[in-house]
């Protein structure tokens, strides 16, 4: 266990590191655009604009996603089960960047709201196209390398953020299949 803490922190530093102003405005960037969930407000009501087929069903299901995504992070696990101090509380020379959340590391929220966002919309639009699938998969990525780059997390708690909104997305559609939403 020790090993896996100690590898934690040296992917944390050396991803922390990488001092660049392209990254610097890139990982800003993309932490801000997915930070409180604003972007996944603005695709429910670009999908209630545009959509013509069950668009409040769509709505409500990715809604009720993030809700449950945001509860799951925020009560049980990181309040109650695993209060984790953010690196640059308990590291020297953390370079931070952006907003300083001061509530615990693990997981990620930006990743596990980003995950069930992602997944519940190929749910919803039962999409196969490999581009998009791939564009999503490297949106988390860097996402994933972005929140380590500005300071705010481990490796482990992005991999946490992923797990928790796989999670969800699996109760939601299971939820969906069992009572007909609209």
């Amino acid at each position: 266990m020790n090993y896996l803490i100690q590898l934690d922190k040296q992917i944390f530093l050396f991803v922390n590191h990488l001092q660049n102003p392209v990254l610097d405005f890139l990982c800003l960037f993309i932490s801000q655009i997915t930070e409180g969930g604003l972007i996944w407000l603005i695709v429910c009501l670009l999908i209630f604009i545009f959509d013509q087929k069950e668009k409040k069903r769509k709505v409500f299901l990715l809604l009720l996603g993030l809700l449950l995504d945001s509860w799951l992070v925020n009560v049980p696990i990181k309040t109650l089960l695993f209060c984790r101090e953010r690196p640059f509380k308990i590291m020297e020379n953390v370079k931070v960047i952006g907003k300083i959340w001061e509530n615990c590391s693990f997981p990620s929220g930006h990743i596990s709201a980003t995950v069930t966002a992602l997944l519940l919309l190929f749910y919803l639009y039962k999409t196969r196209q490999k581009w998009l699938i791939f564009s999503s998969f490297c949106f988390v990525l860097f996402l994933g390398f972005a929140r380590i780059y500005v300071g705010m997390h481990y490796f482990t708690d992005i991999l946490g953020g992923i797990i928790i909104g796989v999670f969800s997305v699996l109760l939601i559609i299971f939820l969906d299949k069992q009572v007909k939403f609209y």
